[in-house]
């Protein structure tokens, strides 16, 4: 038996028996964690185990699983209401379908902290939206689902700003006269989401990019937050 302590958020948890819960944490050292926690049922327990909680966990490993042996918060939990609350809600359970357990990747946790800490101040659904799609992107990158946002597809010619481009799930761009503006794709590599437009196309994008990760699995928040910020 190992223990080991570490910070960790909560992504999703389920109960088992009366008392204890299965929890999924997100962490910098181990990534996606599944944990069982005896008493997690418990008032000052459930308290805890909360979604945007900042937790240290002392943790026991037996035969590859995982036990907490004490759960303490680090801070309060972050504030997130309205439009925020479902945004967070909405990476929590990307990451919780996307992530192989106990694989990590310290740029990934530090994008969940930047993006979390983001959508305590942020109000406008501009400032939320663009924070909802640099995650998405850092997602897409840990879990080898990156595309190229400067070559075609199929031909590795440059992306040229006078033409359209269609995206294809598991490719990237390839040239379609219907398609998203050049100009809009090379906006988003070079990080550009300060107009409209470019925010609009890359929703277009990143939602098909997600959606191809996830094996077409129904997202449950996201539709809660598309619901919220019409």
């Amino acid at each position: 038996m190992t223990t080991k302590t570490i910070e960790a958020w909560v992504l999703h948890k389920k109960w088992s028996g009366d008392t204890s819960a299965h929890v999924s944490f997100f962490t910098r050292e181990s990534g996606l964690i599944q944990c069982l926690c005896k008493g997690g049922r418990t008032p000052k327990k459930q308290a805890l185990l909360q979604p945007f909680t900042p937790l240290w966990l002392s943790l026991a490993e037996r035969h590859e699983r995982y036990y907490a042996q004490t759960v303490e918060s680090i801070s309060p939990t972050l504030h997130l209401t309205g439009s925020s609350l479902f945004a967070g809600l909405y990476i929590n359970e990307i990451l919780y379908h996307a992530l192989s357990p106990n694989y990590s990747d310290s740029t990934l946790f530090d994008a969940y902290l930047f993006t979390l800490n983001g959508l305590t101040f942020a109000k406008e659904r501009f400032v939320i939206e663009a924070l909802l799609r640099r995650f998405e992107w850092t997602l897409l990158h840990a879990c080898g689902y990156s595309f190229s946002l400067t070559q075609e597809a199929r031909t590795a010619h440059v992306i040229a700003d006078d033409l359209c481009y269609q995206f294809v799930a598991g490719e990237g761009f390839v040239v379609n006269s219907r398609g998203i503006p050049g100009t809009h794709i090379l906006a988003l590599a070079q990080d550009n989401l300060n107009e409209a437009p470019y925010l609009k196309s890359a929703k277009i994008i990143m939602r098909q990019a997600i959606d191809h990760l996830l094996g077409g699995r129904e997202i449950k928040t996201r539709a809660l937050y598309f619901s919220e910020v019409k």
